[in-house]
């Protein structure tokens, strides 16, 4: 009876902040996978993650956030473009380590856009 239990504990466990049940366009489930392969997703959170080394991406669509220079902008795909492109034109405010810039001969326009759109689909 107790083995039962505990392996009922363990499933429970290891499906909490899983975003499996998640559905992805194809272009968001494309985004996700580069997302994943690119090394993203293990700092920024997501596909069943927490942010480790920069903000956390999930809940963060459409919300206002600060930067470092005390201003404030809307989490969208402007906001996502800009900060992959060129990292240091909007840093969020605090302790964040430098995101490495991705150039288009890196990660192109169209890879990009999958990457917003699963941004945008998860939340």
């Amino acid at each position: 009876m107790f083995a039962g239990l505990a392996l009922t504990a363990v499933l429970a466990f290891a499906s909490c902040g899983s975003d499996s049940s998640t559905e992805f366009s194809a272009a968001g489930e494309r985004g996700r996978r580069l997302a994943t392969d690119l090394g993203c997703a293990g700092c920024h959170g997501g596909d069943g993650r927490d942010a480790t080394i920069g903000p956390d991406w999930t809940g963060s669509w459409g919300t206002e956030i600060e930067l470092d220079d005390g201003s404030t902008t809307t989490f969208d795909a402007v906001y996502v473009e800009r900060s992959v492109r060129s990292p240091d034109a909007q840093r969020r405010a605090g302790d964040w380590i430098r995101m490495p810039e991705y150039r288009a001969d890196q990660l192109s326009d169209d890879e990009l856009a999958d990457i917003v759109v699963y941004l945008e689909e998860l939340g």
